[in-house]
C-alpha cells in the first residue's frame, strides 16, 4: 500500500469519527450497540422490552409527536391508567428474568407510579402522561444496567491472551 493510499484511509477514518461525534446525544445512540458485549439471552429479553416499550409508549405516529397503546387507553378515565400499570408491569416482569437488582426494579416501579399519578388527572394529566414514556426510560434504565453488567463481568476477566512462543528450558 504507498503512502498515498494510507493517507486517503487516516483522512476517510478521521471524518467517520467526526462524523460520529456529531450525532445528535438521543438514548438510542450514546451507547454501542448492546448485541456486541450482551449475552444472547439478555439480547432476546433486552429485544423483547424495547419492542413492548416503542408499542406502549411509540406505537402510532400523529402529528409529528409519536403516541403509544397506553396514552390512547389512558384518556379512560381510571380503568385506562389501571390498565396502563398492568401493561407497564408486563415490561418490569419481562425484565426480572435476567436478575436485575431490587434497586434497579424499584427505580422501574417508581417510574411506572409517577406515570399512574400523573395520569389520574383528567386531560392534561393524559397530556403529560403521554409526554412522560416510563415504558421507554424503564428500558433504557435495563439497558445501560446490562451494559454496565457485562462491561465489569469483562473488566473482571483475568483470561490473558498472547502469542508469545513458549520458551522451553532443558537442564
Amino acid at each position: 500500500m504507498s503512502d498515498s493510499q494510507r493517507q486517503q484511509q487516516q483522512q476517510l477514518q478521521l471524518q467517520q469519527e467526526q462524523q460520529q461525534s456529531k450525532k445528535k446525544n438521543w438514548w438510542w445512540n450514546k451507547q454501542p450497540k448492546p448485541e456486541s458485549i450482551l449475552s444472547l439471552e439478555e439480547q432476546r429479553v433486552l429485544k423483547r422490552v424495547k419492542s413492548r416499550a416503542h408499542f406502549l409508549d411509540r406505537g402510532v405516529s400523529c402529528c409529528c409527536f409519536q403516541v403509544g397503546f397506553d396514552g390512547i387507553i389512558g384518556f379512560i378515565p381510571v380503568i385506562g391508567d389501571f390498565l396502563g400499570v398492568l401493561l407497564a408491569l408486563q415490561v418490569v416482569h419481562m425484565a426480572m428474568q435476567l436478575d436485575i437488582p431490587n434497586e434497579l426494579v424499584s427505580k422501574m416501579m417508581f417510574n411506572i407510579a409517577f406515570d399512574f399519578v400523573i395520569g389520574l388527572v383528567p386531560l392534561a394529566g393524559d397530556i403529560l402522561d403521554i409526554m412522560y414514556k416510563c415504558n421507554t426510560k424503564n428500558a433504557l434504565l435495563l439497558e445501560n444496567y446490562l451494559i454496565k453488567r457485562r462491561r465489569k463481568i469483562m473488566a473482571h476477566d483475568t483470561t490473558v491472551t498472547t502469542s508469545a512462543p513458549v520458551i522451553k528450558t532443558t537442564k
